[in-house]
Parts: C-alpha cells; structure tokens; sequence
C-alpha cells in the first residue's frame, strides 16, 4: 500500500464509477468521491472514523467525500479466522462531486453526513433506492439501449433523494478549502511514512516540517485513522517483515532490521500481539497455510470482480430478494 488515497478514475462515464468487489480487507482509506455502498451478500464490516457498520444484505451505506472509511469481513472458520472462501461482497457506486455541477453548482461545496441510510429512510424509500442502485449497475455493466443516459437518469433523481433526506452542508469555499488542506496534509504524512518506515521515523521531524505541534499531529492522525502515529508505523514493518518471510533463507535477525525495526524483540513482540505466536512459529505456519496477510489489520486483500461477474451477483441479489425491476423499462 503506497498511499491510503484512493484516486478514483471515471473512464466509462464522466464523474461516475460503479464496482462490484469481493472484500477480505481493505484499509483505511479516502478519496474525493461521494460513496454509497450496498451489500449484495452477508459478512461485511464497513467502518468510518465514527462507526463500525456490520452490514446485512440490502443495507447502504452514505459516504462522504474525504471520509476516511475501511472494509473488511466477519467471516470467520471454525478456528477463528478469515476462512476466505466467502468474502462479503458490495455494490459500490462512487459519484464525483463535478457530477451535474453544471445543473446544481452547489454540489461542489456540500458536505453529507456519512450515515447508514436507515437512519432517514423507511423500509419502503429504502426498497427504492436498492433499486436505484442495482439498475444503475444493470446500466455500467450491461452497456446495453443509451445506458449512460440511463444511469446519469438514475443517479440524478438518487442524488435529489439523497439531499433533500440526508443531513448537509453548503461550505463556503474557504471552509472547503480548509478541509483539503488539512486531507493533503495527512496525506503527505502517510506518504513520508511508507517511504521511510524501514529508516528511523520521529514524528517530532515530520511536526516541524509540517509547522505544528506534536500533539496537534498526534490528534489529526488518530483521528482520521483511529490508531496512533506508532501503531501505523508498526504495522507498515510488521507487513514488511510477513512479506521478506516468504523467502526462508533470510534469516529472521536481517527480516527484522530490514524492515525497519531497531532491535528484532520489537519484532518478536508486534507478531506476538496481532498473531499470538513468534516470528519463527509464524514462518512455520505460514508455509502449513495456518496464517495468510489478510490476518494483518493493514493489508489490503479484495478481488474487483470483471463485468459479467458483476452482473451476476446484481441479478442473483435480484432474483433473491425477489425485487421487480419494472420500473427500469421507464428509466
């Protein structure tokens, strides 16, 4: 992972991107996008610096932009871990904020509160936008009868939904300007980080270079990522080192200054906390397949499934759930 900014790309239709992705874990990350996500399946955790969402088919999650927010799955075999064989899987649809700024200027400027969508809509609204959302991905992955016009349809009458229904706020471009600033500046620290995580990191260093206090960066790093400046640090190593293990002719000693750590008891301590078992027991299971990278909080582990996959799971969802999609002919 070199950066936890997602840039994301709008190739198939201006300022609108639809996937469907199967999720083991995938990290904290953020990006400049609206992002409304609906799970297809059962098993998935959606979490954001205020909550941690264990999503049941059908559920939808509004997330706003330059909302730092996390993925992962419950599924667990009998020995408690990820068995890896049935990730949950999410209808993800991301909107830009240019999206019909032509029509509706401040939607550049508007600020939605990230909520599950039960929380300001009935069983009844929500069956609607469930069905918004799933023609919507009939219409990118399908490409079939004007389906730009289609989906751009959809999107903009889930938009005015969305606005009229869900909390937010029209910034004043300053205010907006307040918070990119303050996104770039994390970012430019996490990025300094994994560049550097092998080397000595003080984060005194990157305060003075960033012209605030320790504390103040402290506070804006847990906050956006919900563990310490440490802890990240940590867990970058600690990936490393999984990663040099796979060749077992290195010896653990050079695995562990190698991948940052002063002294390899750090090391032996850090694998003992996230695996309960030394670096040695986990080179030895790892090989048995007892342990694989998505144990580790930080790794991200997700399969983006091409479009005819993507299809299916939207029809089996539909056909489960046992939806009508009558008024798709109309739209």
């Amino acid at each position: 992972m070199k950066s936890q900014f997602e840039l994301v790309n709008h190739l198939q239709i201006k300022h609108v991107k639809v996937i469907v992705n199967q999720i083991s874990h995938r990290p904290p990350h953020v990006h400049s996008d609206f992002e409304l996500t609906m799970a297809l399946t059962d098993g998935g955790v959606l979490e954001t610096r205020a909550a941690r969402h264990v999503m049941n088919p059908g559920d939808i999650i509004f997330i706003n932009s330059y909302e730092n927010h996390s993925y992962y799955s419950v599924k667990e075999d009998e020995d408690g871990k990820d068995d890896g064989k049935s990730d949950p899987i999410f209808l993800i649809v991301q909107i830009s904020y240019h999206f019909l700024m032509d029509y509706f200027p401040p939607i550049r400027n508007t600020f939605f509160k990230t909520c599950d969508l039960k929380e300001f809509f009935d069983e009844r609204e929500l069956h609607l936008i469930r069905r918004l959302l799933l023609a919507s991905g009939r219409d990118y992955f399908n490409h079939e009868g004007y389906y730009q016009l289609r989906l751009v349809t959809k999107l903009s009458y889930l938009l005015r939904i969305l606005l009229l229904n869900v909390p937010n706020k029209v910034l004043k471009d300053e205010e907006k300007e307040k918070v990119k600033r303050r996104f770039e500046r994390i970012q430019r620290v996490v990025s300094y980080i994994d560049e550097n995580y092998s080397g000595k990191i003080r984060l005194e260093e990157i305060a003075q270079k960033e012209g605030i206090t320790i504390p103040h960066l402290s506070h804006i790093f847990s906050e956006y990522f919900g563990i310490s400046f440490q802890e990240y640090v940590n867990l970058k190593r600690l990936e490393k080192a999984i990663l040099l293990m796979q060749d077992e002719r290195k010896p653990l000693i050079n695995v562990a200054f190698e991948s940052g750590f002063s002294d390899p008891k750090y090391m032996n301590q850090l694998f003992k906390k996230n695996f309960n078992c030394k670096p040695r027991q986990y080179r030895t299971q790892a090989r048995n397949h007892i342990h694989n990278l998505a144990s580790l909080p930080i790794t991200q582990k997700e399969r983006l499934l091409p479009d005819d996959l993507a299809s299916r799971e939207i029809e089996d969802y539909i056909r489960r759930n046992g939806i009508s999609m009558e008024f798709d002919r109309l739209l």
